[in-house]
């Protein structure tokens, strides 16, 4: 498996960690950057043999399907709606509200809201109504610019804001979890690699239950009722926080390639 890693994207320490255990394994490898706000790489456009993987921004997953490179960028199913229809109840936000940005109604003061597609238009974020509402306005004015990323009509989901005590980010290649990490404590950022038992056991069953697809992230929320399913995410492009990273890539490299 041929990696190409978006260097400018992960911050410097993540980067070395990823190339360091590359080369340590042997991995063929690039480096790339993209143009900003485009999908294009800056510079030659790699042209490796045989299977690719690709670790980055969305962008350059666009790129990877532009040039045909497999398995490439793993993206297919990640639809929060399809999510909350195959988890249930086992979702956080199960009841949430989906719609498109322009007819999303009211669903609490504060609350919190990211598009359905995992495809980056803008991150998930806690608003009050009324940022919601600038927010929206400020889309509607540039709807017209053909290079915008989010339009009116493209749908979101919103839901009341829960209790979290922690959030843990998952792993899962190949249809196993293969490393976990929590990332945040409460509202704080604390990356570490234990994770309770019975918070990877919660994974595990998520993952035996439904997977959308042979690479992704699957984050986990600590609640008073148990743990839930945050959301889903491409493998390519998240965070890797305290996980083992040389676990990712073995499993990876395991992958056979997609036609």
């Amino acid at each position: 498996m041929h990696w190409i890693v978006q260097e400018n994207l992960i911050n410097p320490t993540t980067l070395d960690q990823v190339r360091r255990l590359l080369v340590e394994r042997q991995v063929e490898h690039t480096l790339v950057r993209l143009v900003p706000f485009f999908h294009q790489i800056d510079g030659e456009m790699p042209t490796p043999a045989g299977p690719v993987f690709v670790y980055g921004s969305t962008g350059l997953g666009a790129v990877a399907k532009d040039q045909g490179w497999v398995p490439g960028y793993f993206d297919e199913n990640l639809d929060y709606e399809l999510m909350l229809e195959r988890y249930g109840e086992l979702a956080l936000n199960y009841g949430a509200v989906c719609a498109t940005l322009e007819e999303m109604p009211m669903v609490a003061e504060r609350f919190f809201v990211r598009p359905v597609l995992d495809n980056k238009s803008f991150a998930g974020t806690v608003m009050s109504w009324g940022e919601f509402e600038a927010f929206r306005q400020g889309v509607s004015e540039v709807s017209e610019d053909k290079d915008v990323t989010l339009r009116l009509a493209d749908r979101i989901v919103a839901a009341p804001l829960t209790d979290i005590a922690a959030e843990y980010r998952f792993f899962v290649v190949g249809g196993e979890v293969v490393t976990g990490s929590r990332y945040k404590t409460g509202e704080r950022v604390a990356s570490s690699p234990t994770v309770p038992a019975e918070v990877e056991a919660f994974a595990r069953a998520c993952v035996a239950h439904w997977k959308p697809n042979d690479a992704f992230t699957i984050d986990l929320a600590e609640t008073p009722v148990g743990p839930k399913v945050i959301e889903l995410n491409s493998a390519n492009s998240a965070g890797l926080y305290a996980c083992n990273v040389g676990a990712i890539i073995d499993a990876v490299n395991s992958l056979p390639s997609r036609p």
